[in-house]
């Protein structure tokens, strides 16, 4: 009886850390680049938006200018990482936009490219994106 109380702990042991482990890796993600003109993501997935390599300390940046159907994906948050050493400044790095899903439905995010708080007066720096995001 023993061994069997022994067979039951560790089982339940290891059931324990594999809901530990499942929950530590968070929600599901679906990446795509933001030239992607659409995307099917799946309830409960946050979808990410990769806009690769900026230097916001140049005055690289990318904004939201059509947010997109709260009934369908949260407010978007964005993230820069980089490999520079912290205080270092002008190193570049990787920028991502994170929306969570709230429901099903369809609804279009949109982007714009900013230099320093502006559009760029050059044309060919001009850049848009803008992303059908359906949740199924």
């Amino acid at each position: 009886m023993t061994s069997m109380r022994r067979g039951v702990a560790v089982l339940a042991a290891l059931v324990a850390a594999g809901a530990i482990l499942t929950a530590c890796t968070g929600p599901a993600e679906k990446t795509v680049d933001y030239t992607a003109s659409a995307v099917t993501v799946s309830a409960g997935e946050t979808l990410v938006v990769d806009f690769g390599e900026v230097n916001p300390s140049v005055g690289d940046d990318w904004v939201i200018t059509t947010a997109p159907d709260p009934a369908v994906l949260g407010e978007g948050d964005s993230e820069f990482t980089t490999d520079a050493p912290d205080g270092m400044t002008g190193a570049p790095g990787e920028l991502v936009y994170r929306f969570p899903t709230t429901g099903a439905g369809t609804t279009v995010i949109a982007f714009e490219y900013r230099f320093r708080g502006e559009v760029p007066e050059d044309i060919d720096d001009q850049k848009t994106a803008e992303i059908t995001v359906t949740v199924k």
